[in-house]
């Protein structure tokens, strides 16, 4: 841990040697990611409620989505988008050297500070829902809400590693992030209104869903459950917990098949 907040110093030094481009970066993330709550927002009210969700509804899926995905990564996104690269030239090599884990090397020298703004937006957004609900949130159900956080962002840094890791055998892997990143996209709206064959895959094979539809429920106060259990809406700390551990017994198999190009 010291040696990682040492890391994150220098990063953080690095960075504000240009403080203008930093924040106007962080500035500019925020406003796409504004931009497209507001056109989500006007599309929904449009049709006053997505299959029984109403507009604040959706935003609480948006929010959950948006949160969880930049707390994974600002860990993992500068790692998982430049590995190819680094398997391609050979740097990778040099990450090996070093006298520890090399994910967590990576982990701590390409954290990204810009996501603070996109936590920013989005629990700017899941306040703004709650209060328009008139939501009652307790110690209990507060809680809850930091471990649904947590547990989403373990799903969403399990996606990072599963569709990075490809890259020590096919050195490129555009195609699987791309995938990956479009799937992601259905969960910006409740997946009860896609067909059972989308919904069985957003749930079981591709648990996107527990990011923030099945856990929004505990908070909405809803039972749209499709054809599973209503416990559904408990479980997505522990299927972050399970998916994140496969991920990593992913990249350590990945790592053990790593060959370097020579360069």
């Amino acid at each position: 841990m010291a040696l990682y907040r040492a890391f994150l110093r220098l990063k953080a030094k690095a960075m504000v040697e240009y403080r203008g481009a930093f924040f106007l970066g962080g500035i500019s993330q925020a406003s796409a990611y504004i931009a497209e709550f507001v056109v989500l927002w006007v599309m929904i009210t449009r049709f006053q409620s997505i299959n029984g969700w109403a507009a604040q509804e959706v935003m609480v899926l948006y929010a959950l989505n948006l949160i969880s995905y930049a707390i994974a990564g600002s860990f993992l996104y500068s790692v998982c988008t430049g590995l190819a690269s680094m398997v391609q030239s050979g740097s990778f090599d040099e990450v090996l050297t070093k006298p520890m884990n090399p994910l967590v090397y990576l982990i701590c020298h390409k954290f990204v500070y810009q996501y603070a703004s996109h936590i920013l937006v989005a629990s700017g957004i899941l306040t703004l829902c709650f209060i328009q609900l008139r939501l009652t949130v307790t110690v209990g159900s507060f809680v809850f809400l930091l471990l649904v956080i947590l547990g989403a962002a373990m799903i969403q840094a399990s996606a990072f590693l599963f569709t990075s890791v490809p890259v020590f055998w096919l050195v490129q892997n555009q195609a699987i992030s791309g995938f990956a990143g479009d799937l992601r996209g259905f969960i910006r709206y409740p997946i009860s209104i896609y067909k059972p064959g989308v919904q069985i895959v957003l749930t079981l094979l591709i648990p996107y869903a527990f990011i923030n539809f099945y856990p929004a429920q505990y908070f909405l106060g809803k039972s749209d459950f499709l054809m599973f259990h209503p416990l559904f809406q408990y479980v997505t700390p522990l299927v972050g917990i399970v998916l994140l551990v496969g991920a990593y017994q992913f990249w350590k198999l990945g790592l053990r098949h790593y060959k370097s190009t020579g360069s």
